[in-house]
C-alpha cells in the first residue's frame, strides 16, 4: 500500500548528546501543559492551525486493509470461543447507513467442531458473508479527506477518525484481551507484584473482580489488589514487542517478543516507512495524566503513530526552533479513532497528555467489553487506551551495528 507522504521529511537535526530521555521539557512547554491540566469542563474549543495534507493511500486498497484485519479477529474469535464471536458480532457498530454484521448464519452450519474448521475455509466463508457490512462501515473517504499537517510542527499528520468504529472493536479485543495476557508482555504491574495469568492466556477480564491475579513481591509496601483495583484502577501501561526498561530508558539488548503480526500488518500498511517493532499502551483513567517527555530511546529516527481509543484527549507537542530559539507548539483534542504520526521533524518533539475529557467513550465502545464478561461491562465508559508504536532498529532487526 502507498503511504503518507512522510517519508521524505528530514528528521530534526538534533545532536545525540541531545537526546536526552532524563531531559525536562522546555518550561514554556510545562507551562501550557500545567494550565491544561487546571481545565474544568465546560472544556474551551481547541483552536488547531491545520493544513490539508496529501495522501496517497488509495480507498480501495485501505479498506482491504479494514476488512482484511477484521476477518483475521473474527477467525480468532470463533477459533478460540464462539461466544467471543457472537459478542463482537451482536455489539458491532452499524455506523452511518444502517448496515451491520449480523449473527444470522454467522457460523456455517454442519460443524460439530470449530476447531476442525482450516482458517482457509473460514475467510473464504468469511469474506461473502461479512465483507459487504465490513466495507459499509468503513467510511474511508472522509477521514481521508480530513488528513493534516499542523502548521508550526513540521513533518506532523493528524488523521481524524482513521480507524473506523469495527477496527476500533477489534484492536481494543487484541490489546486488551490478547496481549494483555500475554506473560512477555509486561505491564506497570510487574515492577511491584508477581502476576498470575489466567489458563490458556484467557482475557484478565473473565476473571472474577474480587479475587486477585497480582501478589507483592514486598508486602511491607504494597498492599494485595483485587482484579476490580487492579483493572479500574492500577492498569497504567502494557509493551508490546521490544520491551522497555523504564528506570533506564533504554530497551535490551536480548532479541524481543514478536510484535503481534496482525496489529504490525494494519500499521505497516499504512505507515509503510516504519516497521513496527514495539508498543506502549497507555491507559489512561478519568484523571490521569501524560507529562511532557520525548521519544528519543529508538535507534530509528522513523515515524512514530500514537493511536487513540475511548474518551478523547487533549495533546499538547512542541519543539524548539534550533535557530530562533522560539517555542513552537500546538495543542490538540484526540479522539477515538484519530491517529497521529510524528515524522520528520516532529519526531523528537515534546510531547504529553494534561487532560482526559470526561465522558467523551463513544458509544460503539462505552459497553465494552459487552455481554461476553458482564462482571466487566462498561469499563471503557471512562477510560483512554492509547496505543503508540515505533520502529527500534533502523535495519529492523535487532543488533542492528549503526
Amino acid at each position: 500500500m502507498n503511504d503518507l507522504k512522510t517519508s521524505k521529511l528530514p528528521v530534526q537535526d538534533i545532536p545525540s548528546d541531545d537526546l536526552d530521555p532524563y531531559q525536562a521539557a522546555p518550561q514554556e512547554l510545562r507551562d501550557v501543559w500545567k494550565s491544561w491540566t487546571k481545565t474544568k469542563a465546560p472544556f474551551p474549543e481547541v483552536k488547531q492551525k491545520l493544513q490539508p495534507a496529501q495522501t496517497t493511500i488509495p480507498e480501495g486498497l485501505l479498506v482491504e486493509e479494514f476488512v482484511t484485519f477484521v476477518l483475521e479477529h473474527l477467525f480468532t474469535l470463533f477459533r478460540n470461543d464462539p461466544r467471543g464471536l457472537e459478542s463482537f458480532i451482536d455489539k458491532c457498530d452499524p455506523h452511518e447507513d444502517g448496515q451491520a454484521l449480523s449473527m444470522e448464519n454467522a457460523v456455517p452450519s454442519g460443524i460439530p467442531d470449530q476447531k476442525s474448521f482450516s482458517k482457509e475455509a473460514f475467510m473464504h466463508y468469511a469474506r461473502s458473508t461479512f465483507v459487504q457490512p465490513i466495507q459499509a462501515c468503513c467510511n474511508v473517504r472522509s477521514s481521508l479527506s480530513r488528513a493534516s499537517t499542523v502548521t508550526r510542527i513540521s513533518g506532523l499528520i493528524f488523521l481524524p477518525d482513521l480507524l473506523p468504529p469495527i477496527v476500533q472493536q477489534c484492536l481494543l479485543d487484541m490489546l486488551l484481551h490478547r496481549e494483555f495476557s500475554k506473560p512477555e508482555n509486561q505491564t506497570n504491574f510487574h515492577l511491584n507484584y508477581y502476576v498470575s495469568y489466567p489458563d490458556n492466556q484467557a482475557s484478565f477480564f473473565s476473571t472474577l473482580p474480587h479475587l486477585s491475579s497480582l501478589t507483592p513481591k514486598d508486602p511491607a509496601q504494597n498492599k494485595p489488589l483485587s482484579n476490580r483495583t487492579a483493572l479500574d484502577k492500577s492498569l497504567h501501561w502494557i509493551t508490546l514487542g521490544g520491551q522497555y526498561d523504564w528506570t533506564n530508558k533504554v530497551y535490551p539488548a536480548e532479541a524481543p517478543p514478536k510484535f503481534a503480526e496482525d496489529i504490525a500488518s494494519l500499521v505497516g500498511n499504512i505507515f509503510t516507512d516504519m516497521i513496527p517493532e514495539a508498543a506502549i499502551i497507555n491507559v489512561y483513567s478519568a484523571k490521569d495524566k501524560l507529562s511532557m517527555h520525548r521519544d528519543v530511546s529508538e535507534e530509528a529516527d522513523r515515524g512514530l503513530v500514537s493511536i487513540s481509543l475511548g474518551c478523547s484527549c487533549i495533546f499538547i507537542i512542541g519543539m524548539q526552533d534550533k535557530t530562533t530559539g522560539e517555542i513552537l507548539y500546538e495543542t490538540l483534542r484526540l479522539n477515538s479513532g484519530d491517529a497521529v504520526y510524528m515524522a520528520g521533524e516532529s519526531r523528537y518533539a515534546w510531547h504529553g497528555v494534561p487532560k482526559i475529557v470526561p465522558d467523551t467513550c463513544p458509544e460503539y465502545l462505552q459497553y465494552w467489553p459487552g455481554n461476553l464478561y458482564p462482571q466487566w461491562s462498561e469499563w471503557m465508559s471512562k477510560k483512554r487506551i492509547n496505543l503508540n508504536i515505533r520502529q527500534m532498529f533502523e535495519s529492523g532487526v535487532v543488533g542492528h551495528d549503526s
